[in-house]
């Protein structure tokens, strides 16, 4: 049994992050505008889904990040760079409340291993709001691990405070929930195998997806289900493999509504999947 993991977010780099709100809208979704990281010169837009959320991070100082600045491995901001910060989906952050538990896990698996580090991002509203990161991963990863949090404040707290300043609201689409995320790979079972073995998680069966074209295989965290998908076929997620590599290409959001129309939209460089 190993630390018990919850999805907290997705990270989809966006060059001008104030307009998400306005372009978001416009499919029925609210967003808000976030802060900055004023240490690694990126600031976000936030689009909250009870605690699930996609944060739409963009930079405001270039000189704070790399090439200017070296980074910490295994990071955000090292996969950024490595992206040539092209837009798109890029990580997804796990949540725990056993972080320090989770550095030991993680190196017993044989990962390198870096923190917990200590950050903070400050509210628009003038709040502080703390956290700790922990990254971990091998040189030859290919499909970067997610990244983990432990949020200074219980859910509980958070929850009823973004709630109150109007973070966590009723979407005019409805009441969405966030589903899945999905990754494109190479070798569909060294990375699901992988995964499991690292987060000591389990994993459902391979099968075959005829919409994208691919074996895909699920690993469950309570409602919420990573998918890695290997492209076999041309079509957009093969495309997608060969121009981004191994990364989260596409998030699934359900209004939960029935007759809600379902459709594939492109947003900034990746698939988000609306029912």
């Amino acid at each position: 049994m190993g630390v018990q993991l919850t999805f907290d977010h997705a990270v989809h780099f966006v060059n001008k992050p104030e307009q998400a709100p306005e372009e978001l809208a416009g499919l029925g979704i609210h967003t808000v505008n976030g802060g900055r990281h004023e240490s690694v010169g990126t600031y976000n837009a936030l689009t909250y889904f009870d605690l699930r959320y996609i944060e739409w991070i963009g930079i405001f100082d270039p000189k704070l990040l790399p090439p200017h600045q070296d980074t910490q491995r295994y990071g955000l901001v090292d996969t950024l760079a490595g992206d040539d910060y092209v837009e798109g989906l890029s990580r997804i952050a796990l949540r725990t409340e056993q972080i320090d538990e989770l550095v030991e896990q993680l190196a017993a698996e044989g990962n390198q291993v870096i923190g917990p580090v200590d950050c903070s991002r400050r509210r628009p509203d003038g709040k502080l709001l703390e956290w700790k990161l922990l990254f971990a991963g091998l040189p030859d990863e290919g499909l970067p691990l997610p990244f983990f949090i432990q949020w200074n404040d219980s859910d509980e707290d958070r929850r009823a405070e973004l709630t109150a300043n109007g973070t966590i609201t009723d979407h005019a689409r409805g009441p969405i929930t966030l589903d899945y995320v999905a990754f494109t790979v190479r070798d569909l079972g060294k990375t699901v195998g992988r995964w499991t073995k690292w987060l000591h998680l389990e994993a459902g069966e391979a099968v075959y997806d005829d919409y994208w074209k691919g074996k895909k295989q699920v690993i469950s965290l309570g409602s919420f289900q990573l998918v890695f998908l290997e492209p076999d076929q041309e079509g957009p997620a093969r495309e997608y493999l060969q121009s981004r590599g191994e990364r989260p290409f596409l998030v699934g959001l359900n209004s939960g509504q029935e007759g809600s129309p379902e459709q594939y939209v492109n947003i900034h460089g990746s698939f988000y999947h609306l029912k």
